[in-house]
This record gives structure tokens, C-alpha cells and sequence, in this order.
């Protein structure tokens, strides 16, 4: 049995006084890439986001949140530097005002969380990014069974991305998932291993909301606690 913690929260960027503390949480390439956004609602969502981040690492690594060490492999994927003690692993995604932190202990870790939106043109991502065993089972749901399956299935590829850690260079329609019945893998591009190697999870989360976790390690059982700051 797999042990994950995942956080869930919504920002409040629009309160100045947090701002400032999240800020204030910040290292100087955390605060570089903040200044990058030209939207106001954007940068502080992404400080936010990131000081929270930081909050949370804190009460497992129990240090300051502003003295953790914080890099990224070559792709992006983040990481605790020289944090072999705890061998904490976590991902962190969000999308409106909803953020997801999912933290385990020594197992590669992938969350993705998406709020429903009617300005998506479904069909073109779709062609996009899904196989056509997909794209196949869109076409016989009714229509109003079809908005939440495309993004139970985006959520899906998106935190395995987020888990193998490869980059946008990944093509998500190769990350192929169960249409119906249990999620689970049906096949992975190449270099990721055997849809065996991964295990996955829908998130049972609000109307209009969807969420997946996916870690290393075939047939894991999550224990998954969740948790707010």
C-alpha cells in the first residue's frame, strides 16, 4: 500500500497581505519566472501557487518553507535537492483557481487537475492528442456524458507526463487509458516503460472538476489521504 498525501486548495492571489508572504517564500529563480507573466491574476497565481508549495514541503521536511532547495531536471519536472533522508517526491498542478499537491515517499509521482470549460474545442484536441480507441468511445457517449470523459481522460495523460517526467515533448495521444471500467494503462510511448510499470487514479473531486494521480509501481494500492492547508 502506497501512502499519498494530496493537497487540495484554492488560491487566494487576490489577498495582497498573503501575496506578499508567499513572496516572501520565494527563491530568486522562483521569483524570476513569476515577473515573466505579463497578467497580473497569472503571476499571482503562480506565487501563490508555488509559496503554498512551499508550505507543504515544509511539514514533511521540517524546515522553513523558504529554506527548502528546490531544482528541476532536465524537462522541468521539479525536486527537493539533497533531501535523502525523506525521499519526498511530489507534483504539483492547477488549473483556475484550484491547486494539487500530491506528495509520496520514494515513488515517482504525476497529478493533474482541470476545471471544466466550454471554450475548449474538444474535437481538435482530440484529434490531437487521443488514440483512436478514444476518440472511438467519445463518439458513442451521449452528448452530455462527453464533456466530463474528455477530461477524465486528459487528466490522465497529463499526470502521467507529470510523472514520467519526459516534458511537453511527450505525445499524450501514445498515453492510452481505459475508455470504461477500472482506470489503467493500456499503452505507453516508447522509452516509459509497460503500462504494467505505472499505476493509476481518478480523483473523485467537485461537479466540473477533474483530477488523476499516477506513480511508479505496478498494481499499487493508494492510500490517499487528502488534506488542506
Amino acid at each position: 500500500m502506497v501512502n499519498i498525501d494530496l493537497w487540495i486548495d484554492r488560491s487566494d492571489f487576490f489577498n495582497y497581505k498573503n501575496y506578499l508572504y508567499f513572496w516572501s517564500l520565494l527563491n530568486t529563480l522562483e521569483r524570476v519566472k513569476a515577473q515573466r507573466f505579463v497578467r497580473e491574476p497569472d503571476r499571482r497565481r503562480y506565487v501563490a501557487a508555488h509559496g503554498k508549495l512551499r508550505r507543504i514541503l515544509a511539514t514533511y521536511l521540517r524546515i522553513p518553507p523558504d529554506t527548502i532547495a528546490l531544482a528541476t531536471h532536465e524537462h522541468g519536472k521539479p525536486f527537493i535537492v539533497g533531501d535523502e533522508r525523506h525521499g519526498i517526491k511530489f507534483n504539483m498542478a492547477h488549473s483556475g483557481d484550484f491547486l494539487l499537491v500530491g506528495v509520496s515517499s520514494g515513488y515517482d509521482i504525476g497529478v493533474d487537475i482541470e476545471v471544466w470549460s466550454d471554450s475548449v474545442d474538444y474535437e481538435a484536441v482530440l484529434d490531437l492528442c487521443f488514440a483512436d480507441a478514444e476518440r472511438y468511445f467519445w463518439n458513442t457517449l451521449p452528448v452530455e456524458q462527453r464533456q466530463a470523459f474528455f477530461y477524465r481522460l486528459w487528466t490522465r495523460k497529463e499526470s502521467f507526463v507529470k510523472a514520467v517526467g519526459l516534458g511537453l515533448g511527450l505525445d499524450v495521444a501514445q498515453v492510452v487509458t481505459a475508455p470504461g471500467g477500472p482506470s489503467r494503462f493500456l499503452s505507453l510511448p516508447s522509452g516509459c516503460g509497460e503500462p504494467g510499470d505505472w499505476s493509476l487514479t481518478d480523483l473523485e473531486l467537485a461537479t466540473g472538476l477533474s483530477g488523476a494521480l499516477t506513480i511508479s509501481g505496478g498494481d499499487c494500492l493508494a492510500n490517499i489521504t487528502y488534506k488542506r492547508l
